[in-house]
């Protein structure tokens, strides 16, 4: 990355934020033969998809999934960033249930064995398998997860697990207000293809985006906060935290919503709006690094009457050096949890979970981390929004020359196939308005 404080030339774009989707926009833009320069708050590039390596061990910011038959697998194709990985199956899979553990039924035969349904439960489960992937989720676009599940299915324990599956999918525990229809898309994309979960951490990702981003010409730097977008009738640049003024014809935000709202401005105003609406989603996370897994064949764990996720991500992916494990645990927290949250409570309830499918874990703890309150996603997708359909688009309106692109922005996809979509869509819209004049033709 260029250092703070040098390169005072001008761009066609700057991109605010060096995740995946400001750097994959950057890529795009770079390619289109546009003078770009990305600027990073922080001293490394990634966000929430960044890795720390601890002695041997890749840790995730929490839980991390690729959909494989997501945005996010298509986009890094388009522009050539490998990566290596695998997908878990639904062997050695607990139902966690009132406390107990049950064999979690993830097809036909796991259905038949499981102690977590009666018969009459299990007769709609199997209705349930074969006939969610048929489901049009346009209709359920305006109406709550709660809505869905209660019409689809009639009893209570199936029912609980098909919200665990929502949150399992969508790390949202939000049945009352979350749009139905994002939902059950995210339920058919993992029910049709599965996940990746990644060798080498997500890190891996910003890697490669990065390296390309250079090798397109994008400059990056590191260190650099931006305290507000220029604009005179269109954008003009952005002026720096340390009052650095950097002139470009059109600034790519691709920050959290209340940031991008403060940046724009007055002038931004549904941006605005858009930032006071949304809710954030957020899980607690703790991440253990084991020097061995006490049980091998326990692997994964799903509270169907509680918020939990538990899952063994070194047994799919190369997380671990040889011999040890890395587990992520997580408690999806409710939208409304704001800043409630008993940290001590939660990493209890976390730990006790371990104990229930890995027992005897902490005589082989080499470390844990635990983050009481990750955001995992800017913005829940709201049914009285329409779910994804009623997220911003990539151009905000009333300033010429402004961009957005996250996990909270354009009607395709969630959590990282959001952001992989519409950082590719800004850009594409991004290139168009340079290609027509820009500001000067907006001045003229």
């Amino acid at each position: 990355m260029e250092p703070k404080g040098q390169g005072q030339q001008r761009f066609d774009a700057v991109v605010v934020g060096g995740g995946l989707a400001g750097l994959t926009a950057a890529i795009y833009l770079g390619r289109a033969g546009k003078r770009v320069l990305v600027l990073e708050k922080s001293a490394d590039l990634g966000g929430r998809a960044a890795t720390q390596r601890d002695n041997g061990f890749c840790l995730n910011l929490g839980p991390h999934a690729l959909y494989a038959a997501g945005e996010g697998v298509r986009v890094l194709a388009d522009l050539g960033v490998a990566f290596r990985g695998a997908k878990p199956d639904a062997g050695g899979g607990y139902a966690i249930y009132e406390g107990r553990k049950e064999i979690l039924p993830g097809g036909f035969g796991s259905l038949l064995s499981t102690g977590l349904l009666r018969l009459s439960d299990k007769i709609e489960f199997a209705r349930l398998l074969t006939s969610i992937r048929r489901i049009d989720p346009v209709p359920w676009d305006d109406r709550s997860v709660g809505e869905w599940v209660s019409a689809t299915v009639a009893r209570p324990r199936v029912r609980a697990f098909l919200s665990a599956l929502v949150r399992l999918t969508s790390y949202v525990n939000a049945d009352d207000v979350m749009s139905a229809g994002a939902a059950i898309r995210q339920v058919q994309q993992a029910v049709s293809e599965n996940v990746y979960y990644l060798d080498d951490g997500w890190q891996s990702l910003v890697d490669g985006l990065a390296a390309e981003a250079v090798k397109s010409g994008v400059t990056i730097r590191g260190g650099a906060k931006v305290a507000r977008v220029t604009v005179d009738g269109a954008v003009g640049g952005v002026v720096t935290a340390d009052a650095e003024q950097i002139a470009a014809d059109a600034v790519l935000l691709t920050t959290p919503p209340s940031v991008a709202a403060a940046l724009a401005g007055s002038a931004a105003r549904r941006l605005a709006e858009f930032a006071t609406e949304a809710i954030p989603v957020r899980a607690a996370c703790l991440d253990i690094a084991l020097s061995r897994l006490p049980v091998p064949s326990a692997r994964f764990a799903l509270g169907i009457d509680a918020p939990l996720y538990f899952s063994v991500h070194s047994a799919v992916a190369k997380l671990a050096p040889a011999g040890g494990a890395l587990i992520h645990a997580a408690k999806y927290l409710p939208a409304d949890s704001g800043d409630a949250v008993d940290g001590a409570a939660v990493r209890a309830e976390l730990e006790a979970l371990a104990d229930l499918v890995q027992p005897g874990w902490c005589k082989a703890l080499v470390s844990a981390r635990f983050l009481p309150k990750m955001t995992v996603l800017e913005a829940l997708p709201l049914a009285r929004r329409r779910g994804v359909r009623g997220r911003p688009s990539v151009a905000v309106p009333e300033v010429p020359g402004l961009f957005i692109a996250g996990d909270w922005v354009g009607d395709r996809g969630l959590l990282a196939d959001a952001s992989f979509a519409s950082a590719r869509r800004s850009a594409e819209e991004c290139v168009a308005y340079l290609s027509r004049g820009g500001r000067r033709r907006v001045a003229a």
